[in-house]
């Protein structure tokens, strides 16, 4: 499997609370403890804890400890959970600070033993030059810049979170006057909500010079940790943008399944061309159903435009989960598939497209 989207993981081992896997951000000790407090009810904390202690070879209870123990030699660890899942390939969004560079992707590389393919996030620059007092002309040629010079610092592609900041409706007549404007009208408001108007701007303009340099270009849709405002998220919001020469042009990947949404990002991705669903994140915490959606997404989506990964992060057990869930679900639609009739060898194509082609066409691997 090539991961077709991931984020770093920690640099060290040491014992593992298991809560820290989770939507819901804690920033103080009382949110912690309540997040821990409430984690070992949610079903997929359960099925994690366990699998783990399976592959530790220790009792439920003592995981995090086993872990501890286990992750002495980290990067043997770390490698030990990738061979296992069968990752031999990421797709990774360094992070979410403005130093985050490719410098991160060649360490990661390294600690798991299999190529990665970086990709640049626009928000960490458009946050900071917002927060730092500058003006819409000076954040957009600076994106413009950062963009260009993107394959030459060994980017294989481009990201966007807007939908965490302004939200998926964007609008396609955004200019320089408009965006400007909307930096003037809010500035008492958090940088991150700020310059809606700039933020569309960039959004359409980077599709283009995406499109350009033959680059593809995620887009988060649906949930996401506990500071997205999830009614923003959704993918149909975006489909003015995708009908603009520059929407059209680009190779668009809308990324998380546009979960709670995958039924709409499956008939983006049969109507337009351009369009990649992206399937990964509700494989960690929705496990109960990954398999009914998965077949969702499937049964209507061009296969040949749907990637498989895992938005592993934090820890690397995040990765491991995420892909032993997703492989035993679309097993589950095989099966499914092949007792309504399906050949196997076009089940055979369909697993390799999702699980490893399609990423490795996109990105290079």
């Amino acid at each position: 499997m090539i991961d077709s989207h991931g984020h770093p993981v920690a640099e060290g081992g040491g014992p593992l609370d298991l809560s820290s896997i989770n939507v819901q951000l804690a920033a103080t000790a009382d949110e912690r403890a309540e997040r821990a407090r409430s984690s070992p009810s949610r079903l997929s904390h359960e099925i994690l804890s366990v699998r783990l202690a399976t592959y530790l070879d220790c009792e439920v209870e003592e995981v995090g400890e086993a872990r501890g123990r286990a992750s002495t030699d980290w990067p043997g660890y770390v490698r030990g959970l990738f061979a296992d899942a069968g990752i031999h390939g990421v797709v990774l969004d360094p992070g979410w600070k403005l130093e985050a560079t490719t410098a991160q992707a060649e360490r990661f590389s390294e600690l798991i033993g299999c190529p990665v393919r970086p990709i640049l996030r626009l928000e960490p620059l458009i946050d900071q030059m917002i927060q730092d007092g500058a003006g819409a002309q000076e954040v957009f040629f600076a994106v413009q810049e950062a963009v260009r010079q993107a394959p030459a610092s060994g980017y294989r592609g481009f990201k966007t979170i807007i939908a965490y900041r302004t939200g998926l409706k964007v609008d396609p007549e955004s200019n320089l006057e408009r965006a400007q404007r909307s930096l003037d009208e809010t500035r008492g408001l958090p940088p991150r909500r700020r310059g809606k108007a700039l933020r569309d701007l960039i959004l359409r303009s980077a599709l283009g010079w995406a499109a350009e340099m033959g680059m593809p270009f995620q887009i988060h849709s649906g949930f996401g940790d506990s500071e997205i405002r999830l009614s923003e998220a959704n993918p149909l919001l975006l489909e003015e943008l995708l009908q603009t020469p520059e929407g059209s042009a680009a190779t668009v990947v809308l990324i998380h399944g546009s979960y709670p949404w995958h039924e709409e990002l499956a008939f983006l991705t049969l109507a337009r061309p351009n369009v990649y669903a992206e399937i990964s994140e509700f494989n960690l915490y929705t496990v109960g159903t990954v398999a009914q959606r998965l077949e969702q997404i499937l049964d209507f989506a061009p296969t040949a435009r749907v990637l498989c990964g895992t938005d592993g992060h934090g820890h690397p057990e995040t990765y491991w989960f995420g892909a032993h869930v997703l492989r035993e679900a679309w097993a589950t639609v095989r099966r499914r598939w092949a007792d309504q009739g399906a050949r196997s060898s076009w089940l055979e194509d369909v697993e390799r497209d999702i699980m490893e082609r399609n990423t490795a066409r996109l990105y290079g691997f």
